[in-house]
């Protein structure tokens, strides 16, 4: 009864997050292990500052697919709120469908021509194609899966998965890391994932058995079209922006460079483990809220406050903190003087996070005013961060006092690329707080929403 009192109180919201952070919590610790420790300690340094770039470049191979796949989440979510299941199981199977012949055909491409993108990153064992290639059609599949289970609300199994993930993931770091290097790493985490989506899809398959009949949701192709349209620039140029950000340091910088912002992204990934505990809530019960006509700026607010909150907190002890943690013995001893790297991180993480709750907020309200200004921004950091470390091939292209200008003010360094995510992730924010800002201040509240904000 108590337990009871404490959900109706929290409303289903902050008690998810509560059981998601206690489950994740458990599994921090491994995390923290696997990152900190182990794969520093059995990896060369020169192998640390590949690993992210290798498991983000699949985003990019993805694209044709997410464009064509991007209302699916939003009308699982619909049909769902509508009770529509018969509905939910054909755009759900047909998805799949669509998603495995894709993922079919893009490992045969990456197979053939993926010795250039080995060549970016510096990477010389052929071997690592296999698993670049295996998370690409994680790429495609896991979206699907993950979508379906949200829109579906089937939270207890989300919660199961992950409690089991980070076992799984350390036992495949173990049995594989020593063994394989870097292959191990990306094997390890390949098995890490497809067990997440083995499970969701074993989950779905129960639920869809007891669906009832296939009913098409053909009447609704327009309707799909016409929320998917504004998306599809946003989508292209994430899948841009992602993988630069994650490759302009490894492909412009010395190993060590890369080797000391894989440290910094380690430890600035703590906040996530907190905030990221909400993630998977947030959005379907958003989507199926705006549905039935109920208010959701409430939520959007307090998840917002928990996400800034807590980020400015880490960042803080970040960085009056992480000097001393870098002396203490441990396989990131020798990257000293990327302690300060570390505050820098989470400041980017908290403010990526601070994006996703509202964009989630506004396309699950069907709201994609903030396009407008994101796109835009999004190009122009990407632009900086790939043609700045290039300078010197735009000298025939551009006038001769803007090249000389720049050139003389501008060398590629670890820093430099650090100072321009965050000031492009601050300007992110900043524009969609003022947007949220200014319609608060001039919408009228409706008189069909009347429900609590829990």
């Amino acid at each position: 009864m108590q337990m009871r009192r404490l959900r109706d109180r929290l409303g289903p919201l902050w008690w998810y997050t509560l059981l998601g952070f206690i489950v994740s919590h458990l599994g921090t610790l491994i995390n923290v292990f696997i990152g900190l420790y182990l794969v520093p300690r059995l990896l060369p340094g020169e192998d640390l500052g590949a690993l992210l770039p290798l498991m983000a470049v699949g985003a990019v191979f993805s694209t044709p697919l997410a464009l064509l796949l991007i209302p699916v989440g939003k009308f699982l979510s619909v049909f769902a709120a509508r009770s529509e299941t018969g509905k939910v199981r054909s755009l759900l199977s047909d998805a799949l469908w669509i998603s495995l012949l894709f993922a079919v055909g893009m490992t045969f491409w990456i197979l053939w021509q993926g010795d250039a993108l080995l060549v970016r990153l510096q990477v010389t064992d052929a071997r690592l194609l296999w698993p670049v290639a295996g998370f690409a059609v994680l790429v495609c599949i896991e979206p699907i899966i993950s979508a379906a289970i949200r829109a579906l609300q089937l939270f207890k199994p989300m919660l199961v998965a992950g409690l089991i993930t980070p076992y799984v993931r350390l036992a495949g770091m173990l049995g594989l890391l020593l063994p394989l290097g870097a292959l191990g790493y990306l094997l390890a985490q390949f098995a890490t994932q497809s067990f997440g989506v083995l499970f969701g899809a074993g989950v779905l398959y129960l639920f869809l058995r007891r669906a009832g009949p296939r009913v098409s949701y053909r009447p609704h192709w327009r309707e799909m079209l016409r929320y998917a349209l504004p998306l599809v620039a946003l989508t292209l140029v994430g899948r841009i922006q992602g993988p630069i950000e994650a490759m302009v340091i490894r492909h412009r910088l010395p190993f060590i460079d890369s080797a000391g912002y894989y440290y910094a992204v380690m430890l600035g990934n703590i906040p996530g483990y907190f905030t990221g505990a909400m993630m998977p809530f947030l959005w379907p019960i958003l989507s199926d809220r705006f549905e039935r006509g109920l208010k959701t700026e409430g939520m959007l607010m307090q998840s917002m406050l928990f996400n800034l909150v807590l980020g400015a907190l880490f960042v803080g002890l970040f960085a009056l903190f992480m000097p001393w943690f870098f002396t203490l013995p441990g396989p990131w001893k020798p990257y000293g003087a990327y302690a300060g790297f570390v505050w820098q991180a989470a400041l980017i993480g908290t403010l990526k996070t601070a994006q996703t709750f509202y964009t989630s907020h506004e396309m699950a309200c069907r709201r994609f005013a903030y396009m407008w200004y994101l796109v835009p921004m999004l190009l122009l950091e990407s632009a900086v961060l790939y043609l700045l470390p290039g300078w010197a091939a735009l000298r025939p292209w551009l006038p001769a006092t803007l090249w000389n200008w720049v050139a003389a003010r501008y060398q590629p360094s670890l820093q430099g690329f650090v100072t321009i995510m965050i000031l492009a992730n601050a300007a992110f924010t900043c524009a969609m707080l003022i947007e949220w800002a200014v319609r608060s201040r001039y919408s009228r509240p409706s008189s069909i929403a009347v429900d609590s904000n829990r």
